[in-house]
């Protein structure tokens, strides 16, 4: 069939109400582009409706008539050109009318459709809240459990649960449950949390630490971890989650953990550390003292932030500083690398006055080697984070000739993160006597800057900065 019958017969079923939607708008943008179409539309619709004329009025002569005259080619030359021209116009502004008037009704049937659709689907209700937002910062996601993301996140929003995460090292978030239990997770972790009558977290990886009030009996809070699973009845405690083990430290109250591998439980007690590992035996003991220095060990690769690099026989293992858009500063972009400070395998490391950090790596260009800590309280309570190169006292890292350099910030130049500045009267003013967690290094030179980090020390006030 021609590309003209089709047409014919498009209109003629039009004429008839015989189109559907998807033929309508068809019609519709051929009438807009076509002139032709347009004069063989408007000469069908005044035919078709002279015809009806004729039949309303019971004329069967005129009709045969004009059934005659339809096929005969002398039927245009019946009429004078301006008579035509008027029944063409009148036609048009017929058609134009017809065609709107049956998608406005398509439309409108669409709707009503759609409105009983929506009367009889039962009302979705918003899940109540379970906990609200106590303290934040850093760059975080919440995920809901119906799949709402949300970045921009405010101290007193209330949660129904779902998942939080930590995606840099200077991220933290404390949640408070409706029974005032509060947990807390710091750096790149990642928290699944919900209560329908019993406390249930996940946490997949990370550190998280809290304080549970007594809760109800028979129902414990339980933390779920890759390799263990905690009761805790009402305790402090923090815990910090890999892939291959599970480390515990109680501060008061008691733990009960399973090891998934073989279900073996202990009991965990209060200033006891336990570590539950396929390989180790399951045991608690004692928290070691503390002590005053540490090193960083970047050949384990501990959960860090950054691009991990081996070690080669020219260069020392390192973590290269990564692409992080700080969420209050969409414009900036900042270039840097964390490390957590463990204290699971180890003794607490108590940052004491006049304590030094010693930052070495390597650097494309000279640049300003920012700096910062995140330190707890000794029963794992979060308390604060500070920065040792604000007020511009840290100068531009001086490099040696292969790109290394070493650089030393002084305790007592530290001073509070800004973005913890909003909670400064609640947190610690300074790092003395707290236990450090994690640390960082970032450079803002607004451009790649080939940041690397091969070490990070802690050298006590009476120690010797070794070269």
């Amino acid at each position: 069939m021609s590309t003209n019958d089709d047409w014919q017969e498009l209109v003629e079923r039009h004429l008839r109400g015989e189109l559907t939607e998807s033929e309508m708008e068809q019609v519709a943008e051929r009438l807009d582009s076509d002139p032709v179409a347009r004069q063989t539309f408007v000469e069908e619709a005044l035919w078709d409706s002279r015809v009806a004329e004729v039949l309303r009025d019971g004329n069967t002569h005129e009709t045969s008539e004009l059934l005659t005259a339809k096929t005969s080619t002398d039927f245009d030359q019946q009429k004078s050109a301006n008579t035509t021209l008027r029944f063409l116009l009148a036609g048009a502004v017929a058609v134009i009318v017809v065609l709107c008037l049956g998608l406005y009704q398509q439309q409108a049937q669409a709707e009503r459709r759609i409105a009983r659709i929506e009367a009889n689907a039962p009302e979705v209700k918003p899940k109540p809240s379970i906990a609200k937002i106590i303290g934040l910062s850093g760059s975080l996601i919440w995920t809901g459990d119906r799949g709402e993301i949300q970045r921009e996140l405010e101290v007193g929003t209330e949660l129904p649960g779902g998942t939080i995460e930590g995606v840099a090292p200077d991220s933290w978030f404390e949640l408070q449950f409706n029974d005032d239990s509060t947990v807390m997770i710091s750096g790149t972790s990642i928290l699944t949390f919900a209560d329908a009558g019993q406390k249930v977290l996940r946490l997949k990886e990370g550190s998280l630490s809290a304080s549970v009030v007594s809760q109800p009996a028979g129902k414990p809070m339980l933390v779920h971890t890759h390799t263990a699973l905690l009761q805790v009845l009402g305790t402090q405690f923090d815990v910090k989650a890999g892939l291959t083990s599970t480390a515990l430290n109680v501060s008061e109250g008691k733990v009960r953990v399973k090891r998934l591998s073989d279900n073996g439980e202990v009991d965990v007690p209060a200033k006891h550390r336990l570590i539950a590992e396929a390989d180790n035996e399951l045991i608690a003991v004692n928290v070691p003292d503390s002590v005053s220095s540490w090193k960083s060990e970047l050949h384990h690769k501990r959960g860090s932030y950054g691009k991990w690099q081996p070690a080669t026989d020219n260069k020392p293992a390192s973590l290269k500083a990564i692409p992080l858009i700080p969420p209050q500063a969409p414009h900036v972009t900042l270039y840097l690398a964390g490390l957590p400070v463990d204290r699971s395998n180890d003794a607490p490391v108590v940052v004491q006055p006049d304590s030094r950090f010693v930052v070495r790596g390597r650097l494309r260009s000279e640049a300003r080697v920012h700096f910062g800590i995140r330190v707890s309280n000794p029963n794992g309570e979060f308390a604060g984070m500070f920065r040792g190169d604000l007020h511009d006292r840290q100068p531009l890292a001086k490099l040696k000739d292969d790109g290394d350099f070493e650089e030393v910030y002084d305790l007592r130049d530290f001073t509070v993160d800004p973005a913890v500045i909003d909670r400064k009267d609640e947190l610690s003013s300074k790092p003395d006597g707290l236990i450090l967690n994690g640390v960082w290094a970032f450079t803002h030179t607004g451009r790649p800057s080939g940041l690397e980090v091969t070490e990070v020390e802690l050298i006590p006030p009476d120690g010797a900065l070794l070269k």
